[in-house]
């Protein structure tokens, strides 16, 4: 069985983990290296691999040190920004819908927050249940992007002429990568998953296994301690939930500022390497 491969691209940073592929996804590689100023930006417009033959580079020297080569099978999940990607999220009443249903409704609810026409958007959907809800509380789960942005990220990839199979952004890989350390999923209650990579800090709220709400900023560095607080009031005003725990993911100073800026809200804090993320994006 070929080893699972999942490869991040951000700014400054290009990270490859090549996992067992037994089951048990245990790392056998787990190699970063710094990418050239500028190579990668990170938005909903292309470009955002400024220079791909630079970060391929990267990715193939990385490889070769895995020993990890062109010849390999199977396929590569890529992990983008998530301000490349947009996430909305609708109820389901009846059956699950086909396949071209289900598109349809992905297309139709992010059609107000991507920066090109629906019907052209890059799109992935998946159905999704409430865990532990009799009767099971099912969501449609889309994420869309241009497709000119998420071409360039798979590019990377297929330069070393392997195959990308999914793109998922950090923040949603990194709520998979952590489900083991949910210590509260009582009715009501959320958790926040915080990640800063590359220099882009991104949260996920997610319920009983079901990602709520996706922010992702850009410009710059937020005021994390003023953003947690309205992600909290958001969370319960809004989606009547209560925030009780976070993950948070991220470089030493960042991670501690975010760290503690959940802590100040009250919520109790779990700290993850920035590999659970591609643990996240590799597990079937």
């Amino acid at each position: 069985m070929s080893n699972a491969i999942a490869v991040s691209i951000v700014p400054g940073e290009l990270r490859l983990l090549v996992a067992g592929g037994n089951g048990d996804m245990k790392p056998l590689h787990r190699l970063a290296r710094e990418l050239p100023p500028g190579a990668v930006r990170a938005g909903l417009r292309s470009p955002n691999v400024v220079d791909p033959a630079a970060v391929g580079g990267v990715l193939e020297e990385l490889a070769g040190e895995a020993r990890v080569g062109r010849e390999r099978g199977g396929m590569v999940s890529v992990l983008v920004p998530d301000a490349a990607a947009r996430m909305a999220l609708l109820p389901l009443e009846g059956a699950d819908p086909s396949r071209a249903e289900g598109e349809a409704m992905a297309r139709w609810a992010l059609g107000d927050l991507l920066p090109v026409d629906a019907a052209a958007a890059r799109v992935d959907w998946s159905i999704i249940a409430e865990q532990g809800q009799e009767p099971a509380v099912g969501w449609l789960l889309a994420f869309g992007a241009d497709p000119l942005v998420i071409e360039e990220y798979e590019s990377v990839v297929q330069q070393l002429g392997w195959t990308p199979g999914r793109v998922v952004p950090l923040t949603l890989a990194l709520a998979v990568g952590a489900r083991d350390i949910v210590d509260d999923d009582s009715p009501g209650t959320a958790r926040v998953v915080i990640s800063g990579f590359g220099g882009q800090a991104a949260c996920l709220v997610e319920a009983a296994g079901v990602p709520r709400l996706h922010r992702a900023w850009r410009g710059g560095q937020p005021d994390l301690a003023h953003e947690l607080a309205a992600i909290g009031r958001y969370t319960e005003q809004r989606l009547e939930l209560t925030v009780v725990e976070a993950v948070v993911a991220g470089p030493g100073p960042w991670r501690s500022r975010a760290a503690a800026g959940c802590e100040a809200l009250g919520w109790r804090v779990h700290t993850r390497s920035r590999w659970a993320a591609h643990i996240g994006a590799v597990q079937p």
